[in-house]
C-alpha cells in the first residue's frame, strides 16, 4: 500500500500543511469582541443564578435558636387536626437565592427547618427554577407543594 520512501514524505506534507494553517490563522484571526454593560452583565448573571455576596452577607447579629420543645410541636399537630392553618403572604424578589427564600420561609413560619427545606430543593433540582412574585401560602405545607407552588406564579 504505501511503500517505505512515500511515508516520509506525507508525514512533511501534513507538517507542512499545518504550519501553513497557523500562520494564516494568526494573521488573519477571527475573533468577534463584544463589550457588555453593566446591566447586561448582572442579568446575565441573575439568569445563570449568581448573587451579589453583600445580599448574602447577614449584617445583624445572629439571633439564637431555641431548641424545639414538644410541647410546641404538640401544639402545631393540633392546629393541623382542627385545621387552623395560618396563612401566609410570602414574596420572593428578583435575584432572591434559595438560600435566601428558605430562611425567608422558616421566617414566616412556613416551613420548620430553612437547611432541610435548602436541601430538599437542591435535591430536586429546582434552585434556579423559583418564580420572583407574592404567594399566598398556609403553614403546614409539605415541601413538594411548596415548591411546586414557588416555581409558577398563579395569576
Amino acid at each position: 500500500m504505501f511503500s517505505k520512501h512515500r511515508f516520509p514524505f506525507i508525514l512533511l506534507g501534513l507538517g507542512m500543511g499545518i504550519i501553513l494553517t497557523n500562520i494564516l490563522y494568526t494573521f488573519n484571526p477571527h475573533i468577534e469582541y463584544r463589550e457588555y454593560t453593566e446591566e447586561e452583565i448582572v442579568a446575565i448573571a441573575a439568569d445563570l443564578g449568581m448573587v451579589f455576596l453583600k445580599e448574602n452577607i447577614e449584617t445583624s447579629p445572629k439571633e439564637e435558636k431555641e431548641p424545639v420543645k414538644e410541647t410546641s410541636l404538640e401544639l402545631e399537630s393540633e392546629k393541623e387536626k382542627e385545621g387552623k392553618m395560618d396563612e401566609v403572604v410570602f414574596t420572593i424578589e428578583t435575584g432572591d437565592s434559595l438560600i435566601k427564600v428558605s430562611r425567608g420561609l422558616e421566617k414566616a413560619g412556613v416551613i420548620y427547618d430553612a437547611e432541610d427545606f435548602l436541601n430538599f430543593a437542591k435535591d430536586k433540582g429546582v434552585d434556579r427554577k423559583l418564580r420572583v412574585g407574592v404567594y399566598n401560602l398556609t403553614t403546614g405545607l409539605d415541601y413538594d407543594t411548596i415548591l411546586s407552588i414557588l416555581m409558577k406564579l398563579d395569576e
